[in-house]
């Protein structure tokens, strides 16, 4: 049903008239509960067993007399889910909640199309209970996609480079559970279950990208901080860009004091590991494939961004050199080309492993590598 124009609450019957009510029944071979509606260059219709539209023609808008609604795909919706629009595309969970998908029109053929965006990435999403976008605010960053899932309380996320075809799923966890993700212009708030000194709390907690420790606190020049929010937990200290030794946070008064009082900035929260791993190497050889042949990493040239900690393939990666007086000061960021080799061991995969053995900054914008094949 859609309401007389600009009278948002008037549904009665009229004579048709362009500026008139609408209503309109979607006439199928099968059940189709509509769980979705979307507004763009036409009117988008998403139901648990099928995706439909209200095609415009140029510019007219749609009408009583013009209100025809055409199937596109077959798919269906997740109901209780959001839809969200992304570059033109409507992204949406299909009805089995296994595939994150994109509903966009096709030139080519002059109707509406999917593309699954979790082609390679299916297992990520368990029972998807929330979704939300975040819009890339600059060039150097990503649109993201947030989908919270319901079996284990952990986060799917999708960074997706429209321009560069790159689609890069990963999985987002922390010690408790992600409930609700919502975005506000260009901040990501979520709403996380923890179990805090036995009992059972519900915390609302906003993403942000400079701090390396989860549900956190920072500030300036201080010699304590007090961390109710994480009684009984054991939180990870960085201060003034020093990663001190870990303590167990009281149970009062929840005080969490510095070895070494903090002269600039501190961060206290919630370590997590780190794990980035790339697909399985399959050079393109004039031999043929070497799918089946044993692999072995030779070497990695890795080109990072103001990064301080980094370990591949189980080799730390140095970032500063010894001299005098410089283990209590930070470690300084650097930009440009590590290059780590003698690695040993063949596997079938040939693959490279990223981790990090402290909670420092870390950005990774790419990696070459060198690959021994054997029989």
């Amino acid at each position: 049903w859609g309401s007389q124009v600009i009278n948002y609450f008037d549904f009665g019957a009229g004579s048709g008239l362009d500026d008139e009510s609408v209503e309109a029944t979607i006439n199928t071979n099968q059940l189709n509960s509509i769980v979705n509606l979307f507004s763009g260059n036409d009117l988008r219709v998403f139901t648990t067993g099928a995706e439909f539209a209200v095609l415009q023609s140029g510019d007219n808008p749609i009408t009583p007399s013009t209100f025809f609604v055409r199937p596109q795909t077959r798919l269906g919706s997740k109901p209780g889910l959001p839809i969200e629009d992304l570059n033109g595309a409507t992204v949406f969970i299909q009805r089995q909640g296994k595939s994150l998908n994109a509903f966009q029109f096709g030139d080519t053929t002059a109707s509406y199309q999917v593309q699954p965006l979790s082609a390679l990435s299916s297992h990520l999403l368990k029972n998807p209970v929330d979704l939300a976008a975040r819009r890339a605010a600059s060039t150097d960053e990503s649109d993201r996609i947030f989908i919270v899932n319901g079996t284990d309380g952990s986060m799917a996320v999708y960074s997706i480079l429209v321009g560069q075809n790159v689609i890069a799923p990963s999985r987002f966890t922390t010690d408790g559970e992600f409930i609700a993700v919502s975005v506000e212009i260009a901040d990501v708030y979520v709403i996380v279950k923890r179990t805090v000194n036995s009992q059972v709390r519900y915390m609302l907690e906003k993403f942000d990208s400079s701090l390396t420790l989860d549900s956190a606190k920072t500030g300036g020049a201080a010699n304590s901080v007090a961390m109710t929010q994480l009684q009984g937990k054991t939180v990870a200290i960085i201060r003034d860009g020093v990663v001190l030794a870990s303590q167990t946070v009281p149970a009062s008064p929840f005080t969490i004091t510095f070895t070494t009082p903090a002269t600039a900035s501190y961060q206290v929260g919630l370590d997590y590991p780190v794990t980035v791993r790339t697909m399985p190497a399959e050079p393109v050889l004039s031999g043929g494939s070497v799918q089946g042949f044993k692999k072995r990493i030779i070497q990695v040239d890795a080109i990072v961004n103001n990064t301080q900690d980094m370990t591949i393939n189980e080799k730390q990666i140095a970032f500063r050199n010894l001299g005098v007086d410089v283990l209590d000061e930070a470690v300084q960021p650097f930009t440009g080309t590590k290059v780590a080799h003698g690695f040993l061991g063949f596997s079938q995969s040939g693959q490279i492993t990223i981790s990090q053995s402290v909670p420092l900054a870390m950005i990774v914008l790419g990696l070459d590598y060198r690959l021994s094949v054997g029989n």
